[in-house]
């Protein structure tokens, strides 16, 4: 390797930044490792609060990256098209100068495929697309109905925003299964008590087959009106990996081993939803920020033991609640189990509302916090190997 160990990261979202801020202020390497993140955009996107954006509540997600990235770690504005492992290169999408790597950590995050997102239909995979709905959603007459097609965690919370926001529309929820399925039943009562209250028209065992501008065709048969088609559902992982000739799963997640390096190539490693760990510490994991926090900082911590030629532990990192927000004014707290089976503890109403809202600022917080102080970031463990699922 080089005098200085170059350090590329790919992403700079919940991931990549906190394994940047951890690497960067690490007393061990701070002299002897250089550091590059490379992104699309010279900023950073709470995507957690997209749905904000998209409904009109707050004008913007972005943040300074010079608020929340050390000042040892350099941004480099631009997207990757391939990986060359053997040669440790980073191609760009722009033909410009790829860039060298001695380690590379994999932080790609989730998106949206354009091809699985129908025509007539709005994404919310990033702040363009929350910016596009809002302009939609202005345009819209009284009476004007719309249709947000997934009920995972995103489309509750994009349904709730939008319904409270705009009372003069009418808001429908079309679910392929039971909407909020995946929580306790006093947590999913909660979550079709509010939106029923707001107005919404909550649709569950439903597939959509496809869409135009003012209306959602079903698998029964049924042609609903919709004057804005919002589609939360198919999140997957970017190409870049298999494009690459790294090894994938089927959704196209990097896999990695327990301490989140790539077997096949030990110089690059994996963090936050575009990877997938072994099932013994990574089975319960989710795509979430509540997943890409402690992934990059476990990831930051890998890379140095690897760089200290020591061994790196196995991670193990786990849950303890589920914050959704349901407007403004309302809210849910579902307590987890460390490997997310939700408890029958809730919290519902304003109160819950305050700490969805707190909680968001708190993930700023823990990436400011590491950047001040490299290792001051924890997080919950993860499930006992019996609990594994």
């Amino acid at each position: 390797m080089s005098a200085r160990c170059r350090v590329v990261i790919i992403g700079a979202g919940y991931a990549g930044v906190m394994a940047a801020n951890r690497l960067a202020g690490s007393r061990q390497l701070s002299d002897s490792i250089s550091i590059t993140v490379l992104n699309p955009v010279a900023e950073f996107v709470e995507r957690i609060r997209l749905h904000e954006v998209a409904a009109g509540s707050r004008e913007s997600a972005s943040v300074p990256m010079s608020s929340l990235l050390h000042e040892g770690a350099k941004v480099v504005e631009g997207t990757a098209s391939r990986i060359d492992p053997e040669r440790r290169k980073v191609y760009l999408s722009d033909a410009s100068a790829p860039l060298d790597y001695d380690v590379l950590l994999y932080a790609v995050g989730s998106t949206q495929a354009s091809s699985r997102i129908p025509a007539g239909a709005y994404g919310l995979k990033d702040a363009g697309d929350a910016r596009r709905v809002q302009a939609r959603l202005s345009q819209l007459d009284p009476g004007a109905t719309v249709s947000i097609i997934g009920a995972g965690l995103t489309g509750i919370e994009v349904t709730a925003e939008i319904a409270e926001k705009y009372p003069q529309l009418q808001v429908r929820l079309i679910s392929r299964g039971a909407i909020a399925e995946n929580l306790s039943g006093s947590g999913r009562q909660a979550i079709m008590t509010r939106l029923s209250a707001i107005g919404v028209d909550l649709v569950e065992n439903t597939e959509v087959q496809r869409c135009d501008d003012f209306s959602v065709m079903t698998s029964g048969g049924d042609t609903l009106q919709s004057d804005c088609t919002i589609w939360t559902a198919g999140f997957t992982a970017p190409d870049l990996a298999r494009d690459s000739g790294l090894p994938t799963d089927s959704l196209g997640r990097l896999m990695v081993n327990e301490s989140l390096s790539c077997p096949q190539y030990p110089d690059i490693f994996g963090a936050g939803d575009a990877i997938r760990a072994p099932q013994t510490v990574g089975g319960h994991l989710r795509m979430s920020c509540a997943t890409a926090l402690p992934l990059g900082a476990h990831a930051a911590d890998s890379i140095i033991a690897r760089l200290e030629k020591r061994t790196p532990t196995p991670l193990s990192a786990g849950y303890m609640l589920r914050c959704i927000s349901l407007g403004r004014r309302s809210g849910l707290v579902q307590t987890v189990r460390a490997d997310d089976r939700p408890r029958r503890f809730v919290l519902r109403g304003r109160l819950a509302g305050l700490a969805k809202a707190q909680m968001c600022q708190m993930t700023l917080s823990w990436i400011r916090g590491e950047r001040r102080r490299s290792g001051s970031y924890t997080w919950p463990k993860g499930p006992r190997p019996v609990e594994a699922r």
